[in-house]
């Protein structure tokens, strides 16, 4: 029998990758895991984008002095420096002559003058407009929203259920640590997402994969964008059922 509710789950990183916005269009329901560890200098607050000289880190300080094992949801800001106009600076330096430079920055820039002073707060956001952008039609879900408590694959199976699904679409990790037998026993299916990463025209070089998709957005525009999201025979290749016996402990981190 199909499934009804097809849930994905994954942190809200900072201006993620094409993949990300994939593994999304697979779900009916996409939870933002806002509830669990924060990972500090990982892809919840850092993302690349190319330049001439290669792949460019651009990084939301965040405050993590004596904040050890803070949730996601707690990670403040740190907005002693001017990082937002250094963020946008850096974009149009390095694509300057991107065909959709004008179109991306006069929506991005909007984006950028979020003044919450919480890490999830800000990137849920710029989630949210991307969402709206691809003309998306997964749900956004924030797991803090939901009140599920636990912790591995139990917390993954409350949140699949919270919201109520009947197919969780794990990443690819999954495969590594997820109790298959905890969701059989709770009846719902698993699946993984495997995303193969399409080549686009980018300015430099040789193609780099894995950026921000602000850089398919710069190069492409949105309206082609869609099209990398929606390649019939990469989706049957990538949402494909598997028979997988795993009972290892789990992080619900599941970042690529």
């Amino acid at each position: 029998m199909p499934a009804s509710c097809v849930v994905a789950i994954h942190q809200p990183n900072f201006l993620p990758w094409l993949g990300f916005f994939h593994k999304m269009s697979c779900a009916d329901v996409f939870v933002l895991l806002d509830t669990v560890p924060f990972t500090k200098n990982s892809y919840q607050n850092r993302v690349r984008i190319t330049t001439a000289q290669g792949a460019h880190r651009l990084t939301v300080p965040v405050l993590t002095k004596g904040r050890f094992g803070q949730l996601t949801n707690e990670v403040e800001i740190n907005s002693v420096t001017s990082w937002q106009k250094t963020h946008l600076a850096t974009l149009r330096t390095n694509y300057g002559r991107a065909p959709h430079l004008a179109e991306i920055m006069a929506w991005l820039e909007p984006l950028y003058e979020d003044t919450s002073p919480l890490l999830a707060t800000f990137c849920r956001r710029i989630i949210e407009a991307i969402h709206q952008r691809l003309g998306l039609h997964a749900e956004l879900v924030l797991a803090s929203s939901l009140g599920c408590v636990g912790a591995g694959s139990e917390l993954l199976l409350r949140l699949v259920q919270a919201v109520g699904g009947d197919l969780y679409l794990s990443g690819p990790s999954g495969r590594g640590y997820l109790d298959m037998a905890l969701f059989a026993e709770a009846g719902i299916a698993v699946q993984f997402h495997e995303f193969h990463h399409p080549s686009y025209p980018q300015l430099f070089g040789d193609f780099v994969p894995g950026l921000s998709i602000i850089d398919l957005f710069m190069n492409v525009g949105v309206a082609t964008s869609t099209s990398y999201l929606s390649q019939p025979a990469a989706l049957s290749d990538i949402v494909a059922a598997q028979t997988v016996q795993a009972n290892a402990p789990i992080s619900p981190e599941d970042h690529r």
